[in-house]
């Protein structure tokens, strides 16, 4: 945040140059991939209560009343199953499964890239102003 407001000062002074466009352009991937990572489903998985898919070699899970395949398992938070269940974010507000990996990845890149950048910038903009 602090690098934003570095950015909008030193934009209002100078026409924005690269380095504001650069940061609004991995603001906006971070919070796209913030939104997609909350709002796609982690990969819940329906109950299942016959018996055929104990079979097929499910567990049954005492928890959510079903049966579940090697892959998934129960979130406490949730009080769901998920299907590859890595962890509950607290930023995303979301379970971490097979459904929303790949999106909660771009999320978790977009923050670091964003972190590295605006320090970046912060000290570009005290080495600017003290030249």
């Amino acid at each position: 945040m602090l690098a934003l407001l570095y950015v909008r000062d030193y934009s209002v002074d100078h026409h924005i140059e690269w380095h504001g466009g650069v940061f609004y352009c991995v603001e906006s991937k971070y919070q796209a991939a913030l939104f997609c990572t909350s709002c796609r489903d982690p990969g819940l998985m329906e109950r299942v209560t016959d018996e055929e898919a104990a079979e097929n070699g499910w567990f049954w899970n005492e928890q959510v009343g079903s049966y579940r395949p090697a892959g998934a398992m129960y979130c406490r938070e949730c009080k769901a199953l998920v299907y590859d269940y890595d962890h509950v974010c607290p930023w995303t507000g979301t379970a971490i499964g097979k459904g929303n990996m790949r999106q909660f990845k771009s999320f978790v890149f977009s923050v670091n890239v964003l972190c590295y950048l605006s320090v970046g910038l912060v000290i570009w903009q005290i080495m600017d102003k003290m030249t």
